[in-house]
């Protein structure tokens, strides 16, 4: 459900970099500041990340994984490009991702207030 409903979401912003390498440290800079910028999220949602033949769907608080998101990206293995970084609302009205794609990266994020 998670991955048809974000194919089909809009809005998104492309990332691009010269190599994948620079992908990936655009997007984690770019989602660092987009962080930064949040004020407001629901309180939990799921932090989906890539294992060996499955993905996990993680409740966390949506606070802590802003609080650490420096470690989660290394332990999701985002900062590798093994994965793509998603957090979702479990209702899916709050969601902030950065997916693979064959040529780029992609950032969405809706259903949250930001600072100005």
């Amino acid at each position: 459900m998670y991955f048809t409903s974000l194919q089909s979401r809009e809005g998104k912003m492309q990332i691009h970099g010269n190599h994948y390498r620079e992908h990936i440290e655009i997007s984690e800079q770019m989602l660092k500041e987009m962080v930064k910028k949040v004020k407001v999220t629901p309180t939990q949602g799921r932090l989906l990340f890539f294992r060996e033949h499955e993905i996990e769907a993680l409740l966390v608080y949506v606070h802590e994984v802003f609080s650490h998101l420096n470690q989660l990206i290394e332990q999701t293995k985002f900062s590798s490009g093994y994965g793509d970084f998603i957090l979702v609302a479990e209702d899916f009205r709050f969601g902030l991702c950065i997916e693979r794609t064959e040529y780029y990266y992609e950032l969405s994020i809706w259903g949250c207030k930001r600072r100005d």
